[in-house]
């Protein structure tokens, strides 16, 4: 779906389908109850029994791994010979989720199985036990050892790509800088979906709350506190990377964004500072969208998104196996 078939509104309000509908009701519930610090142990078990394992893709196998001591949950389809290499975030806001839950096998078991790709989801350490950067230096110590042991993991090292959702969209951007700053393994992608850019909160859409929107600068700014230790750590490049002094010499950027999701401002800024460093990057914002409506199950957007999402991460690694450059027309 395109901004052109946006919903219908009446006397200025959106009026939802009723699958984002039941989400946005459940968004302000949430709101309704404080979010405190100390309710987190909660928050967490509340967060697990929703998160259902789901079925793996057929032809897809799964495989726990360590690497530099991350865990690693591998999605390899049948194929043997070397694979592109998709390294996976998940979200939770810094400081919920995990990539061993089994709520992530559909969805990437299916990206394997329509990529080609091993996809290996990281289980990264989690604030506020653990708070900025261990989780992105997790995530950069997996990435670079899958890449070491290419022949181990039958990894092809020509066609590596990132990939993260909401919080775990701001670490894949993140690990683009890191690698590009450290020198780590080249990168052919990045995608991210319903991503954070700006962990200061400070666009007009945080500032200006609106129905549909998963929850108010507020209660989002509570959970940032907790995973950054201090307010200037907020603006920091490897924190914001909306914010990064230069972002040339990155992957190609396909980011995707929801109508109503209030992140959306800041990820489309990112994509235009990074055409303007002369990257490849795409902004696609999907009208009738709130923040994750894309995982909702059966419901004909969602699976747009991810056919879209599949869809640029496959014709990225075709580029790269062939020795060409990710260019997004026509895509």
């Amino acid at each position: 779906m395109t901004l052109a078939d946006k919903p219908a509104t009446e006397r200025g309000t959106v009026v939802f389908e009723p699958p984002v509908e039941r989400m946005v009701e459940r968004f302000e519930a949430n709101m309704a109850r404080p979010f405190r610090a100390e309710d987190l142990p909660a928050i967490r078990e509340r967060f697990s029994r929703m998160a259902a394992a789901t079925a793996l893709a057929e032809g897809v196998t799964m495989q726990d791994v360590g690497v530099r001591g991350v865990p690693v949950r591998l999605y390899r389809p049948t194929a043997m010979a070397s694979l592109p290499l998709h390294l996976h975030l998940h979200g939770g806001g810094f400081i919920l989720g995990s990539a061993l839950s089994g709520a992530h096998d559909g969805v990437l078991s299916r990206r394997a199985a329509a990529t080609g790709a091993l996809v290996a989801s990281v289980e990264y350490r989690k604030a506020p036990e653990h708070p900025f950067p261990a989780g992105i230096e997790d995530s950069y110590a997996a990435l670079a050892g899958l890449v070491e042991n290419a022949e181990d993991f039958s990894v092809e090292p020509r066609a590596v790509s990132l990939g993260g959702v909401s919080s775990g969209g701001n670490f894949a951007a993140v690990l683009a800088l890191m690698v590009r700053d450290r020198g780590g393994p080249p990168l052919i992608l990045q995608l991210l979906e319903i991503a954070g850019t700006d962990l200061t909160k400070s666009s007009s859409a945080w500032r200006n709350f609106r129905r549909g929107h998963d929850t108010t600068r507020e209660r989002d700014l509570a959970m940032v506190d907790l995973y950054l230790p201090d307010l200037q750590s907020r603006a920091d490049p490897y924190a914001s990377p909306l914010f990064a002094r230069d972002l040339s010499g990155l992957p190609a950027a396909w980011v995707m964004n929801a109508e109503h999701d209030p992140r959306r401002d800041e990820c489309e800024a990112y994509v235009a500072r990074l055409q303007d460093a002369g990257v490849e990057a795409v902004a696609s914002t999907q009208a009738g969208h709130v923040h994750g409506s894309m995982s909702l199950p059966d419901w004909a957007p969602a699976r747009a998104w991810e056919a879209e999402a599949n869809r640029v991460l496959a014709a990225a690694n075709a580029a790269a196996l062939d020795g060409r450059a990710v260019r997004f027309g026509g895509t």
